[in-house]
């Protein structure tokens, strides 16, 4: 073999480890980020949608009448 492709084979063993070394230390901070943005676009949504919702008013007066005539 030339030592140009010795370089190379060295090159490409140390950069695979280094390579696994990130992907392991940064995947679970993405997942952190990931679940940060998830709750943040989900609360965004609830916020969005609260002045919408309101109680049925049938099963409001249905819950009443039934507590009325202790059925």
């Amino acid at each position: 073999k030339d030592s140009h492709s010795s370089f190379w084979t060295v090159y490409k063993k140390i950069a695979k480890e280094k390579d696994q070394d990130f992907l392991e230390q940064h995947t679970s901070d993405m997942d952190i980020v990931l679940s940060g943005l998830f709750s943040t676009i989900s609360t965004s949504f609830i916020v969005a949608m609260e002045p919408n919702l309101s109680p049925d008013p049938n099963n409001t007066m249905h819950a009443l009448l039934l507590s009325l005539t202790g059925i």
